[in-house]
């Protein structure tokens, strides 16, 4: 059969279309389907990578998270005491009664575990004098607002709306109580009551008071009844409740330890002998303070406050390997003064965008920082904190700077150097 160049072309042509065809459909597309999963496995791959490479970045916050927060805790459980131990609470008691020359007892209560009791407000209506009437006829011609027509019909409309109030929060309460009544069980607290017998004279009652007051650890006075025996004799009952809040430090193991160097008690039992060994407490004389520390510690790098605040209500942290800025800004006006400042991780006061929480300065001439440094662990320890200064008032910024690395500082100082005084101990 004789096939011309025409169909031969045709018949080469076809060929070439027969062969495209079949690589397009048995080569061409499987190679592409492969390489679109490999391109999904890679994006998948990436978007692993990348999200293991973010949480090991966020390893560090996390530890400075969990430093901060164990800080906390440690701040808001420093009051209270970390277990109750009746033979530590005699020795405390026994101590106080005896450095205010008080003689009394001690008797306890079983070692509960429940929740606070909460203390109501009775309300009760007290009736207005016979002279009041006297004083609304003043007001009415003299021509003031306060007649007594107005009086009364503010006084009702005060009246329905405490009642209102108080209904409403009657409910609201009974409402929460019933929707929290299991959540409330949990939440219980290991307390002890005591009841301490006192006799001694008004002064020494009060000097025992006031040493309760100022006890490092809280102790609470529920109640008191006092008998007058003399002139300035005094005998009676107080009652007294301890909380403890566990730990999560060692407190607790130091807190047990007996230490009894001191003398406790009478050293003869049935002696006129007092107590020695009394601890003097020194209250800190500047307005704030801020604790630099290397990322190796236990503590946040950056811990700052106001002084003497044993709630730790005002302090904010900051825990990272480098330089940490802090913002502190004081304002004023009039004779009223008002600081607020700011980490990266936290403010004083929460809202950041107003004066500030007004405060009295310790001193009269000036407004006092004490920084409390410490020397570099090594060349990876980065830590520090850049104090930037805003001073708005009449009085001068004095920041005591003591234990700094002297060598490569922690602690640097930026502001207006005619306001601001930098002292290095």
């Amino acid at each position: 059969m004789n096939i011309s160049n025409r169909e031969k072309i045709m018949l080469f042509i076809l060929g070439i279309i027969l062969i495209g065809i079949g690589y397009y459909n048995f080569v061409y597309t499987p190679m592409i389907n492969k390489v679109e999963v490999k391109k999904q496995e890679k994006t998948e791959k990436e978007e692993e990578y990348s999200q293991t490479m973010a949480t090991i970045n966020a390893l560090e916050d996390r530890k400075g998270d969990i430093k901060i927060l164990k800080s906390k805790i440690s701040d808001c459980a420093a009051k209270f005491y970390p277990t109750i131990s009746q033979e530590h609470i005699i020795l405390e008691l026994d101590k106080l009664l005896n450095d205010s020359s008080l003689k009394g007892g001690i008797t306890f209560e079983p070692i509960a575990s429940s929740t606070v009791e909460e203390v109501t407000k009775e309300r009760v209506d007290i009736k207005e004098s016979s002279l009041q009437k006297f004083v609304y006829n003043y007001d009415s011609v003299n021509g003031k607002e306060n007649s007594q027509d107005s009086r009364k019909n503010k006084d009702s409309n005060i009246e329905k709306n405490s009642n209102v109030e108080e209904k409403t929060s009657e409910n609201n309460i009974n409402q929460n109580s019933e929707a929290n009544a299991e959540e409330k069980k949990e939440n219980t607290i290991q307390y002890i009551k005591c009841v301490v017998n006192f006799d001694g004279t008004y002064k020494s009652l009060d000097t025992f008071l006031n040493k309760i007051g100022n006890n490092e650890k809280k102790i609470v006075v529920n109640s008191i009844n006092i008998t007058q025996k003399s002139l300035d004799g005094v005998s009676g009952t107080l009652g007294l409740e301890i909380y403890a809040v566990p730990r999560i430090d060692d407190e607790l193991e130091n807190y047990l330890k007996w230490i009894l160097n001191n003398t406790y008690g009478k050293e003869v039992p049935f002696s006129p002998g007092a107590a020695t060994g009394a601890v003097k407490s020194e209250t800190d004389t500047s307005d704030f303070v801020i604790s630099a520390n290397s990322i190796n510690s236990d503590l946040p790098t950056v811990v700052m406050g106001k002084s003497n605040d044993d709630g730790r209500i005002t302090y904010v942290y900051a825990d990272k390997n480098s330089a940490e800025s802090i913002q502190i800004e004081l304002n004023q006006h009039g004779d009223k003064y008002y600081y607020k400042y700011k980490t990266s991780r936290g403010t004083y006061p929460k809202d950041y965008s107003g004066e500030g929480a007004q405060f009295a300065p310790e001193s009269s001439s000036s407004i006092s920082l004490d920084v409390f440094s410490e020397k570099r662990v090594n060349s990876d320890d980065k830590s520090g904190v850049n104090i930037k200064v805003i001073n708005n008032t009449d009085k001068l910024f004095n920041i005591n700077i003591s234990g700094d690395d002297t060598t490569n500082p922690r602690v640097t100082v930026d502001g207006d150097s005619s306001k601001i005084s930098v002292n290095k101990k």
